[in-house]
């Protein structure tokens, strides 16, 4: 599928989620906007660069997954895993081998960075072992 079509169906989901796009490195925002008359306004927002291919299509997926997807207000682990579940059942295209690997690769690092916070007073929450957490990090990484 060209590029094109996958960064407009990006652009049809922000649209019908009200998330406004933004160009930038990956990373879905909520910004409080407080006006004058003492009201408040939520807006979201995703910091996308335009889709190339693959792997940009489903990070932008994943960022938008943080903001409406199903999960999106748990524990770090869980809410990552969350928004990539968004991306792969969302998206027009089903993974190639090296984008689904990608996936993992990036799922991998928040597990990495929870292990070497493990030690600390209030230590980042690691899924157990019979967590569906480790079933998609494995189909991610296989």
């Amino acid at each position: 599928m060209q590029p094109q079509t996958l960064d407009c169906h990006v652009d049809d989901l922000c649209a019908a989620h009200g998330i406004s796009r933004v160009d930038g490195r990956g990373r879905a925002v909520v910004i409080t906007v407080r006006h004058r008359d003492g009201s408040r306004e939520r807006r979201l927002e995703i910091r996308i660069p335009p889709v190339r291919g693959q792997v940009s299509y489903f990070i932008a997926l994943h960022e938008i997954g943080h903001l409406v997807g199903h999960g999106r207000s748990g524990r770090r682990l869980e809410s990552e895993a969350a928004a990539w579940r968004f991306a792969l059942a969302t998206a027009l295209v089903a993974p190639t081998d090296a984008t689904r690997r990608r996936m993992g690769k990036r799922l991998r690092s928040y597990v990495i960075w929870a292990e070497r916070r493990a030690s600390r007073r209030q230590p980042p929450h690691i899924p157990a072992a019979q967590d569906a957490f480790w079933d998609l990090l494995a189909w991610l990484e296989r």
